[in-house]
């Protein structure tokens, strides 16, 4: 049990510090903005799992 919080607390972390990253990324060096959509609702998604694994007992 205490396991599937771990990883849900540091799936929450990792996103938590790639969100901004990739906002860094697109201005300093530029990708497609098409991109900036689907990797923020990935980012979204892997957050909710993460809230679930936390909350799961």
């Amino acid at each position: 049990m205490r396991l599937k919080q771990t990883i849900g607390f540091s799936l929450q972390f990792i996103v938590l510090t790639i969100t901004p990253l990739i906002s860094w990324w697109q201005i300093q060096f530029g990708f497609k903005l098409i991109w900036m959509p689907g990797l923020l609702g990935t980012a979204a998604i892997l957050f909710w799992i993460g809230t679930r694994l936390r909350e799961s007992t």
